[in-house]
């Protein structure tokens, strides 16, 4: 019998529970058999604390989400906002990550003391909405990532003084297509700070292909005040070059919340696998309820 490499899900007993054919998991659809037990339950906490997406409608629990008519654009727009949220809580838990973005979003190396004085947040997140209210600003389209100090004062970055006021921070960008979704962002839209891209297909070399041959892409040189064309590495990097953690555990997501978006996975699902944490249990149907008067907004 031929030998193959699989990826395989085991219980407590070390029984093989469930499993996927190495290459179709590294670089096909991967199982949800095997995500959800293993990354269910953080997904649950991100949408909950981090997103506040989790209501309690007609006696159940749902997802809220802005929902578009294609299930790819819905399930990548909320990537990107729990891509935000890893990367904020990487940064929040790996001290070096912390110095090491902090300094791609000010253009300009720190030292330890410096970037310890500041913490990663999230534009968009509640947790930011709860602890710093005036830098919760989810409509932001420059800056998903920004840091700041115990008082809430952000980091600026470097630049001659005519740009001294503006904030440090990063845009955060997944997709599943980035010749079609990244390259023409990049080109029709001006950004101020670095992009951190998540390539769940693994596409970053390409989209740095078409961006060479199109010429088209820009950003603002804080050192000049005027708009350049995009430096790999300093404006625009693959996250995997800073944390491939953060992105296995963002492509980890996407197969789960696709399934959740498309109605081929219960919100109900996720939450039984918290059952052995009743205080987690508990507090995703206490928030619930406290955000079941929030409608769910459709895009045509």
């Amino acid at each position: 019998m031929q030998s193959s490499l699989i990826v395989g899900l085991v219980d407590g007993n070390g029984n093989l529970i469930s499993s996927q054919p190495y290459n179709e998991f590294q670089y096909g659809r991967r199982s949800t058999d095997i995500l959800i037990p293993v990354r269910g339950g953080g997904l649950i906490q991100i949408l909950q604390d981090d997103i506040g997406n989790i209501s309690y409608q007609n006696n159940r629990l749902v997802l809220k989400q802005i929902f578009v008519s294609n299930v790819n654009i819905t399930a990548m727009t909320l990537l990107g906002k729990i891509a935000e949220a890893v990367l904020v809580r990487r940064c929040q838990e790996d001290e070096h990550l912390n110095r090491q973005l902090f300094q791609l979003s000010r253009r300009k190396n720190a030292w330890g003391v410096t970037a310890r004085r500041f913490k990663a947040i999230g534009t968009g997140l509640k947790t930011t909405q709860r602890i710093f209210p005036k830098r919760y600003n989810p409509s932001d389209t420059q800056r998903d990532i920004i840091w700041v100090d115990d008082e809430g004062i952000p980091a600026l970055m470097s630049g001659s003084s005519a740009m001294a006021g503006i904030e440090a921070g990063l845009q955060v960008k997944v997709s599943l297509y980035g010749i079609g979704y990244m390259v023409n962002d990049l080109t029709s839209n001006r950004y101020e700070v670095p992009m951190v891209y998540f390539p769940i297909n693994n596409d970053f070399e390409q989209v740095i292909d078409r961006l060479v041959k199109d010429q088209r892409a820009y950003v603002l040189d804080t050192e000049t005040g005027d708009y350049r064309g995009i430096r790999v590495g300093e404006d625009l990097v693959d996250i995997r070059a800073y944390d491939y953690d953060a992105f296995e555990e963002v492509k980890d997501y996407y197969p789960i919340v696709y399934g959740l978006i498309n109605g081929d996975i219960d919100l109900v699902d996720l939450v039984d696998i918290a059952k052995g944490n009743g205080t987690l249990e508990n507090t995703v149907l206490l928030t619930a309820l406290s955000a079941s008067n929030v409608e769910t907004i459709v895009l045509e």
